[in-house]
């Protein structure tokens, strides 16, 4: 499930400094162990539930998808994988690389215009959506293509203090996010989504880092 470091660092060599970061590959490869295992541990958390919500030979749309990092987690249950992201190399490398036959790449007006209506099993927006100004467009895309019992599932920074001192240890240091996980599962549950489950890593608050948490699409006039 993990990418090894010398393809993480491959991938980092590829990309800008802002997208590297984005797809947390400097977290992955921290010299730190406990920011390191924080990084894989939520990776190991979505993916646990990937597989869990996942039906057999279903389809996974993961928005944001980065480095790929959940693709292999995804096939394990999936019959195929929509992988989707504004940038899309690293991504592309690890698909050639394992050689995920079952993986297509979209950018995310590519998927929109193509991804049909109700055909989606799972969305995965892994550490994603803090990052959409405002996420309407995007909720309603996955609206739209989930299927009648389908699942979203997502991970959000808590932006609380261990949060932030993680971020600094880490070495990261500016404006990143424009949402924390609180304001970001609100607007989830306004697009028209049910709260399905929900978890924080590693703790529960005040010392969560992430929220985790899967939803149902509501019902429908």
């Amino acid at each position: 499930m993990r990418i090894d470091p010398d393809t993480l660092r491959d991938m980092a060599a590829r990309l800008g400094e802002a997208d590297r970061d984005e797809m947390a590959i400097p977290s992955y490869l921290h010299p730190n162990p406990a920011l390191r295992w924080m990084a894989w541990r939520r990776v190991e958390v979505v993916a646990r539930l990937l597989r869990e919500t996942c039906p057999e030979g279903g389809c996974v749309l993961d928005f944001g998808c980065g480095t790929g990092v959940l693709f292999e987690a995804a096939l394990e249950r999936a019959g195929s994988v929509i992988g989707v992201d504004l940038v899309l190399g690293a991504a592309r490398h690890w698909k050639d690389k394992q050689n995920l036959a079952r993986v297509s790449l979209m950018t995310p007006a590519e998927a929109m215009a193509a991804v049909p209506d109700a055909s989606v099993d799972v969305v995965v927006a892994a550490e994603v959506l803090e990052h959409i100004e405002d996420p309407a467009e995007v909720l309603a895309f996955f609206l739209r293509v989930l299927r009648p019992g389908g699942v979203l599932l997502v991970s959000l920074p808590t932006e609380g203090r261990l949060y932030r001192l993680g971020r600094r240890l880490a070495g990261f240091s500016g404006h990143y996010h424009d949402h924390n996980a609180a304001v970001v599962a609100a607007r989830i549950e306004a697009a028209g989504f049910e709260l399905r489950t929900a978890g924080h890593i590693p703790l529960p608050p005040p010392a969560a880092i992430y929220f985790v948490a899967t939803y149902r699409p509501g019902a429908r006039p």
